[in-house]
């Protein structure tokens, strides 16, 4: 008897537990926002290609011209496809955010194909609103690569030094050592004109993203002392002593930038991958600046753009633009590239960010990006539908060019 007392006891706490732990279940399903986990849909649908880079006439990997076979032709050289690969790049970009889900390139040919649309067609507002309402997406990325380039500034000087000394029986011990100063900056930049597009199909953003990384290589020979100094720090050697680790550096040499597959692993690694990887991060940040979902901590407040019923619902319009001039000289004499035709006003005071990137210290690999304020502006004077003049009433000396300004709150949309 007591056996079975004690086994209808423990029956009896197992099924207060598990309907406790339904009741919590049911409570988690009503009071999460029914957005909280889905994803937004957005479609790549194409990068054009300006930049000039990896052409006979541009600045590829390689020489060009009458030489180019002393220093290993193209057949030795793995061609960039920066147009395609700028579009898988951003896609897993995407994907990686776990906010936004990006159709395939084979889910957007088909639907091309359903609906009878070329991609000249797409020019047309009209044109891009049927594909968007065929895909079910939120926003549809054109962008335009417009720089892509790597330069390298490169630096030697040595001396040597001879000094001898009386020594014994009137000889002379002679001993000759040299100094040998080196130094090489390697500059990657990378500029992207991008256009999102909205349901409707008319543009909704044109960011202008720009990424510019550096990687900096000094050293100094001294007889045995080697000494190198990068912007990861300073590493001395003596001698052949063993067991030295480097700290790992990005991949600049074109000799090696010939072997690599554009947006492999190991290109990643290069001072090329690691531009990339910050110009495309940008991206996703000026599309959650556009469509959602808002940063955390940001004032951006941005409505679903479909209701339950699956009607469309008005959306607050958030103005955002970005820093086009700045007088260092003159506070008032700041310009930025919207007008009227994004609703702009007078004495309308707009917030100044600037984009920091999240650096790993182990790998130098950028695994993230924050917004962060620098300061406010109050507009003066509305110029054209994308030209205004504004003040600087807060972070004079520290807003600059290419800085994202944004509303404080979003405009309410009329009411119809």
């Amino acid at each position: 008897m007591r056996t079975l007392h004690s086994y209808s006891y423990c029956l009896s706490i197992l099924s207060t537990k598990c309907l406790a732990a339904a009741i919590v279940m049911c409570l988690l399903i009503v009071l999460v926002p029914s957005s909280f986990g889905v994803s937004k849909r957005v479609v790549v649908l194409y990068f054009e290609d300006h930049s000039r880079f990896d052409h006979p006439t541009g600045c590829g990997c390689i020489p060009t011209g009458p030489f180019s076979g002393l220093f290993g032709g193209r057949k030795h050289h793995k061609r960039w496809h920066l147009k395609e690969g700028f579009t898988e790049l951003l896609n897993r970009k995407l994907e990686k955010s776990e906010i936004y889900e990006p159709v395939s390139q084979d889910e957007l040919l088909d639907a091309m194909a359903e609906t009878g649309l070329s991609r000249r067609a797409l020019s047309d507002s009209k044109n891009r609103a049927q594909l968007a309402k065929a895909l079910k997406v939120d926003a549809l990325i054109v962008g335009d690569i417009r720089k892509f380039n790597q330069e390298r500034v490169k630096a030697n000087a040595g001396r040597l030094i001879r000094q001898g000394a009386q020594g014994f029986q009137n000889a002379t011990a002679n001993y000759v050592g040299g100094v040998q100063v080196r130094g090489s900056l390697y500059i990657a930049s990378i500029q992207l004109e991008m256009q999102l597009f909205g349901t409707s199909g008319d543009e909704i953003g044109n960011p202008k993203i720009a990424s510019r990384k550096q990687h900096q290589l000094g050293g100094l020979t001294m007889g045995p002392l080697d000494g190198v100094i990068t912007e990861q720090g300073t590493e001395l050697q003596f001698g052949q002593s063993p067991g030295l680790k480097r700290k790992p550096r990005p991949i600049v040499a074109p000799a090696e930038l010939n072997q690599i597959e554009f947006g492999s692993e190991r290109y990643n690694k290069t001072l090329f991958g690691m531009a990339t990887d910050d110009a495309l991060n940008k991206v996703v940040l000026a599309l959650r600046e556009n469509i959602g979902p808002a940063l955390p901590g940001s004032d951006a407040m941005v409505q679903d753009q479909g209701s339950k019923s699956g009607q469309p619902t008005p959306q607050a319009s958030m103005i955002q633009g970005s820093i086009v001039y700045v007088d260092a000289e003159d506070p008032e004499n700041t310009y930025i590239n919207i007008g009227s035709a994004k609703g702009v006003a007078i004495h309308q005071h707009l917030k100044v960010y600037t984009i920091e990137s999240l650096v790993d210290p182990d790998t130098g690999d950028v695994l993230g990006v924050i917004p962060k304020q620098v300061g406010v502006i109050k507009v003066v004077e509305v110029q054209s539908d994308r030209l205004s003049r504004a003040e600087i009433i807060e972070g004079f000396g520290k807003i600059k060019k290419g800085d994202r300004v944004k509303q404080d709150t979003p405009t309410p949309p009329e009411s119809e």
